[in-house]
């Protein structure tokens, strides 16, 4: 499953959430990096299961978020992909309800 948010910038939009997290500002959440790509990773529940890859579109309109899981969890991601999501959707309501006017599932 994947949450798309429409936004104005998509790319201000992940820099943003980085930048608190790595900041401190935002202390349930932390960034992992692998391979050189950026992922969210839960501090407290389901961080041990898997991160968050958040992506941009070609037209910088939607920021995608989508739950990846660790090769050592042996459960399938859809096992705690929508309570990881509802603890991203946490985030994102509580700290940047301005940044995005629609939610779409996919």
């Amino acid at each position: 499953m994947t949450l798309k948010f429409k936004t104005s910038n998509a790319t201000d939009f992940k820099n943003e959430i980085i930048k608190l997290i790595n900041e401190g500002k935002l202390s349930t959440w932390k960034i992992l990096t692998i391979n050189s790509t950026e992922y969210l990773k839960h501090i407290g529940q389901w961080g041990d299961k898997g991160v968050i890859k958040l992506i941009t579109d070609n037209d910088n309109q939607y920021l995608t978020s989508q739950v990846f899981k660790f090769d050592s969890y042996t459960g399938k991601v859809e096992d705690f992909e929508g309570y990881y999501l509802g603890r991203f959707c946490e985030l994102i309501f509580v700290n940047f309800t301005k940044k995005f006017s629609s939610i779409d599932k996919n």
